[in-house]
């Protein structure tokens, strides 16, 4: 797929996560409901498969061609060789910690669709979600190379 496809096939995932915001504002930043919660400046957390399979349907496409998308295109953090986006962590939000599988979201994807097609005035702020700083080793060797998310980012 060449890059040109990958822009339109996320402008149109960014304009099925703003209008699917705008009409079901809990499926962001709502930890235990929400598809993806922002964890710092930088970083979403994607509850996943679950994320990839709602964008898909808003965006109309379908999962695979979602995370291709969001993997080449850099925005779903992954770690080569593999460039696998998945990352079983343990988080919490005040209540007893869960473990699940999540992959991290570059936050401007996630903010340009509220902003530009949500009807937000602003960003969405950072969740009450936190990763267990048990699992801050995985991240950070997940995260080689680039900047990991930040300390506020765990519990």
């Amino acid at each position: 797929m060449p890059l040109s496809d990958y822009a339109a096939t996320l402008e149109r995932l960014q304009q099925g996560l703003g209008k699917g915001f705008a009409e079901e504002p809990w499926i962001l930043n709502m930890p235990g409901k929400s598809i993806a919660c922002k964890i710092d400046q930088y970083y979403y957390l994607a509850v996943m498969p679950a994320f990839v399979d709602q964008l898909g349907r808003m965006g109309g496409t379908f999962p695979d061609t979602v995370t291709e998308a969001l993997v080449r295109t850099g925005n779903f953090i992954t770690k080569a060789p593999e460039r696998d986006p998945l990352l079983p962590l343990t988080v919490g939000w005040g209540t007893r910690p869960v473990t699940l599988k999540a992959a991290f979201v570059d936050a401007d994807f996630i903010d340009r669709a509220v902003k530009t097609y949500g009807g937000m005035s602003s960003v969405l702020n950072v969740s009450d979600l936190k990763i267990s700083e048990a699992d801050r080793g995985k991240v950070e060797a997940f995260f080689e190379g680039k900047t990991p998310p930040q300390k506020l980012a765990y519990f």
